[in-house]
Parts: structure tokens; sequence; C-alpha cells
């Protein structure tokens, strides 16, 4: 067996699977009409054109392995395909499913291709496919998969170059829609970066650039929360620094300004500090000396609105729009919920939230 396989069986078995079990889970919850679903849309139609007759089914997923697109020409591979729930919204993170080309790509970082018995389900063995992870040019973050797969019979050593061919032109797409706005981007930021000594950051939706003086205050994990704060601050006509959460719980103030191709909002350029004292204008910090660490008083005012939300019953997207967040940030501050309250589930968190609701005002 190949080192690549070896090495994703010993990862399925720390993870407590087995082979025996198949279980896929399902998320409604996923971005069919975002970037990379636009910027794949044309790839997939013309290589799944190329596909027909073939027995073989063209697949995009999310960055979490979450289907999001499929191409199927006939009706025996859609088949094949819908009895090990290869479909949107259905999710195959190696993790969760064991080896397979989709998740092992994303665990691996890397081209996979998995055939038959290299599977760690059961239920994949009469499979074979090959992924290869679709990166975000700008930011070099892996935002999808593109897979092919087919009955183990049929499988093809053209496989792994097809969805490389694939995945490549997805990215070119995406370095097209996204060159120009980064260009004016960096134009600014290594522009702010000379003359300041201080920290300096420029930030759009999709890229964050720091020099070195903010590498120690900000990190990757936190571009959505500041894209969103600062998204807020410039609609509000915010002139004094602001507080800014960060995905590590610490607490920073930032000055922001926009940036601009014309009228167009492209980026905001920002020069954060640590928030040692209280900032003018912006609300008292909480005292996390007498806060709990878990429970409904543990909750920031973001977090206890987004669940509220999600136990209403609202997805994640649906909560952004109500809230004006990013699904991104609905989704860590609802990560930090069911953190806080030892839920596992949307249903936990209702049912919480109902004898919430239940107990008697103190």
């Amino acid at each position: 067996m190949r080192d690549e396989i070896v090495m994703s069986w010993e990862r399925c078995a720390r993870a407590g699977l087995r082979p025996d079990r198949f279980e896929v889970p399902y998320d409604a919850d996923v971005d069919s009409r975002g970037r990379l679903c636009w910027a794949a849309g044309p790839v997939l139609d013309g290589v799944g054109d190329d596909l027909d007759g073939t027995g073989v089914g063209l697949l995009l997923t999310d960055q979490r392995a979450r289907v999001l697109a499929r191409r199927v020409a006939d009706h025996d591979t859609a088949r094949l395909l819908d009895r090990v729930q290869l479909a949107p919204g259905y999710g195959y993170r190696e993790e969760q499913i064991g080896t397979n080309a989709i998740g092992t790509a994303i665990a691996g970082r890397g081209p996979a291709l998995v055939a038959g018995q290299e599977h760690f389900a059961d239920a994949l063995t009469r499979l074979a496919c090959a992924a290869v992870t679709v990166a975000d040019p700008a930011t070099g973050r892996v935002i999808g998969v593109v897979d092919v797969t087919c009955a183990a019979d049929k499988a093809s050593p053209l496989m792994l170059p097809l969805v490389k061919r694939a995945a490549w032109e997805i990215g070119q797409r995406l370095l097209d829609d996204s060159s120009a706005d980064e260009r004016i981007l960096q134009e600014h930021f290594l522009r702010a970066r000379r003359t300041s000594k201080g920290p300096v950051l420029a930030l759009s939706r999709r890229t964050m650039l720091v020099n070195g003086a903010a590498t120690g205050i900000v990190e990757p994990a936190d571009r959505e929360l500041l894209w969103d704060s600062m998204l807020r601050s410039l609609a509000s006509g915010q002139q004094q620094p602001f507080p800014v959460p960060l995905a590590n719980g610490r607490q920073i103030a930032i000055r922001c300004e926009p940036i601009l191709d014309g009228i167009r909002l492209v980026g905001v350029l920002a020069r954060p500090r640590t928030a040692t004292a209280r900032t003018h204008g912006a609300p008292e910090r909480r005292n996390t000396a007498s806060t709990p660490a878990y429970g409904w008083s543990s909750l920031t005012a973001a977090e206890l609105a987004v669940a509220e939300q999600v136990a209403q019953g609202l997805t994640n997207r649906e909560a952004a729009a109500h809230l004006y967040l990013s699904p991104h940030t609905i989704d860590f501050h609802l990560r930090q919920v069911f953190r806080k309250l030892d839920v596992r589930s949307r249903v936990e968190l209702t049912r919480a939230t109902l004898r919430r609701q239940a107990e008697p005002a103190l």
C-alpha cells in the first residue's frame, strides 16, 4: 500500500473510525453561489461535457469537503454516487468518512488518488477517485477541491492529470477576478508601510497584508472578524479608534480608512494597536477576571445574538443577513457558543435556549 494511503489510514484509526461504519454528514448551509462556484462553473461544464459517456462523475467541494456542485452525464453514474451520498450538501472530510480522495487531498494538502480497497470505509471500496485542492491565489489558502469519481473497474491513470488541469483553470479564473483589486490593495499597503513605523495592515474580503510590527498583533484567523468590524465602522462614519475582538479572545483598537477604486470599496487600510486602555467613545471592556468561562453568562453580546438567531432555526447565512455579519463570522461565534455552552449541535443549542427561556427570572 502506498505511503500516503498508509498515513491516511493511521489518521483514520486515531480518529476512531471503523471500516464497517459509514455515515455521511449533511449540511444544507453550503455556499453554492459563492466566488468558488462562480469560478468553477464554466470549468466544470466543459470538463463534464468531455466526460459524457465515460461513467465518471465530476465534483466540486468547499474547503471543508462539503459537496457544492456535481456534474454527471448518465443515470448509472448518478446512482453510483447517490448510493454513497456524493451529492451537494454532503461532507467527505477524512476524519468523518475515512480515506477518500476529497478528504485526503485536504488532509494531506496535495493531490490524492484513492482506488478500490485503498478506501478506509467498506462502502467506498467499489469506487476510484482522484482529487486536487483549489487555492485562493490571493492568500494561498485551500478553498475547495475538484474530484472525479467512478467505479473502481473504470479507474484510469488520467484521472489525476484531469483534475489537476481543472483545478488550475479554476485558479486562473480566480486570479483574473482578483488581480486588479489585489494590486490596488498592495499599492496602498506598500505606501503605508514605507511611511509608518508602527503596525499596518491592509484588508479586503479575501486578503490580509500585514507588516512586521502587526504580525504579533493579528493572525490570519482574525481576518473575517476584522473585515466585518471595519465595514461597520466605515458605514457608521466612525472617526476614533474602535475596539475589535480577536479570535484568541484578545481585543485591539483599530483606526481604519477605506481603499477606493473611484467610488468602489476595494479594501481597508488599518493601524492596529493593543487595546490596553479604554478607547475613546468605545464601550467598556468586560471584566474578564469576574466573567465566567462557561455558561450563558460567559457569552459576549455578539455570541448571544448569534445563539438566539440559530436557535430560531436560521442558517448561518440567514443569521449573517440579520446581524449584518459575514457567514464566516457567524461560524466563528457559533463555535464559541457551542464550546461555552457545552453543546454539539444546533438542536442541542435550541433545547438549551428553550430551557433558559423557561427558567424564572431572578
